[in-house]
């Protein structure tokens, strides 16, 4: 399932608090009493954290009954994930940075408040537009990583420990998220879901205003890429727009034609923006290096085929069996199908620390094409179907385990937060780009069929095996020596 974002890829240092960053906070209370209260923050950081990846997986069975409910189009379904991986991609560095000016606490309540009004918005509209500006909102909930990270370094003793807790709960969370998705809309309802979701974000805000310190903000000394935010938004949505409206409109409608321009225009204006501000939000200067670029186009590559699966094979089990595939299943059984991933994501996160990280790196995308490859091939059994989404679990989670360890033994110590920021943008737009194409697949079969075909299903498991095989091969051209550019 997907997982959150490494602790260390955040836009927060692990070196020394420089100037316009939180200074340590030290105090004279007794030790059973700072340990106490210590907990208490991780409790309250942690309840904040699980909020994403219940947000973001508890969907992803729900998206063919949700299309159906709205009579909308596998396509235009997808803009549920998009919308809210599009909003991820430009507010994790965005707040992290913010937190870095104005104190992690302060910007990680603000980001708190987005999950709070967009699942009530998501709760209470019937409107499939309100509904995705409603994922948008709950988008903000990926800044609470790099906000709660930074909070971890400064007021934690050993913060490793902390840092531990945050990759274990987000697995959790997304084996939570899937079966309480199939669960809560098979007995009351998708708005169920949203409510959980807005109790779960309003007790995390509560939380974290009463049991996480202030921060000393020392300065502001570095400023904020807004405008390198809005270029990256445009041509981001401009392309994902084509490729999902391509087969509705035609790829040769002038309005593809324009959105392919905009892309074009956008992605030029965003590359120039960030090569000249001085605090880029994504520090294109950074792939200069080898070992980064390599790393990010894995990235890419592993988010793309992550998406992509988890999409599709949802869609299919939930095939009804009279087209000749597929299970009938229900969206609980869609859900149980699922959840084997979000164990071999957990089972991943102590084997990749036993191997190295390019080895990690090549393992979890052959293991994970290995598993397309058996959905394609015994996609007539449900145990294949089972198999796979456990070994696309545990090669995904490889994957991500080893990136941020090739980062951060590639750059600089006091350049690891803003490089693993940015392999997490790429990773983000890899799987926004999955929920688009896998929407086109599906859609540009359903002109003449009730149903997608068998084909269309064959066609994006085969593309998704491609992906995974591609990010495995990469790791090849990684250098094993450290600092290697």
């Amino acid at each position: 399932m997907p997982r959150s974002p490494d602790p260390a890829m955040t836009s927060t240092s692990p070196s020394a608090p420089r100037q316009g960053s939180p200074a340590v906070v030290r105090d004279d209370m007794t030790a059973p009493r700072r340990q106490r209260r210590t907990w208490l923050m991780l409790v309250a950081l942690l309840t904040g954290m699980i909020v994403l990846p219940i947000s973001q997986t508890s969907l992803l069975p729900l998206l063919p009954s949700l299309a159906r409910d709205f009579g909308v189009s596998a396509a235009d379904i997808n803009w549920l994930m998009i919308a809210n991986l599009v909003a991820s991609a430009v507010l994790t560095p965005l707040l992290g940075r913010l937190g870095d000016l104005y104190g992690h606490k302060r910007l990680l309540l603000l980001a708190l408040l987005g999950p709070v009004a967009g699942s009530l918005l998501a709760a209470l509209t019937h409107s499939f537009a309100l509904l995705v500006l409603a994922r948008v909102l709950q988008g903000a909930t990926a800044g609470v990583f790099p906000l709660a990270v930074g909070i971890i370094r400064t007021h934690l003793p050993q913060p490793a420990r902390g840092m531990a807790l945050v990759s274990t709960s987000m697995g959790i969370g997304s084996g939570l998220g899937v079966l309480a998705g199939s669960a809560l809309m098979t007995g009351w309802g998708y708005q169920a879901i949203f409510w959980l979701l807005f109790a779960l974000s309003l007790v995390a805000l509560l939380a974290v205003s009463r049991a996480v310190p202030a921060d000393h903000v020392a300065g502001h000394a570095r400023g904020v890429d807004l405008l390198g935010a809005l270029t990256l938004v445009s041509w981001l949505c401009a392309l994902l727009i084509a490729i999902s409206k391509g087969n509705t409109w035609g790829w040769s409608d002038i309005r593809i034609l324009g959105l392919m321009l905009l892309t074009v225009i956008g992605m030029g204006a965003w590359i120039t923006v960030e090569r000249r501000v001085r605090h880029p939000l994504v520090d294109l200067t950074m792939l200069t290096r080898r070992t980064v670029a390599l790393t990010g186009i894995a990235a890419t590559l592993t988010g793309f085929g992550m998406y992509g699966a988890l999409i599709m094979v949802s869609e299919f089990v939930q095939t009804p069996q009279e087209a000749g595939f597929g299970f009938s299943a229900t969206v609980l059984g869609a859900g149980l199908m699922l959840l084997p991933s979000s164990l071999g994501n957990l089972a991943a996160v102590p084997l990749g620390l036993k191997i190295g990280p390019r080895q990690c790196l090549i393992m979890g995308g052959v293991v994970s094409a290995v598993a397309m490859l058996l959905v394609l091939t015994g996609h007539e059994h449900r145990i294949a179907v089972y198999l796979a989404s456990a070994i696309i679990g545990l090669g995904t989670g490889l994957a991500f385990t080893a990136m941020p360890i090739c980062i951060n033994m590639a750059v600089p110590a006091d350049q690891t937060g803003i490089a693993n920021s940015m392999n997490v943008v790429f990773r983000t737009i890899g799987s926004a780009t999955a929920s688009a194409v896998m929407g086109a697949i599906l859609v540009s079969s359903q002109t003449l069929h009730v149903v997608p075909t068998l084909g269309a299903y064959q066609a994006a498991f085969l593309l998704t095996a491609l992906g995974f095989l591609t990010a495995g091969l990469i790791p090849l051209a990684i250098r094993a020596q450290r600092h290697q550019a």
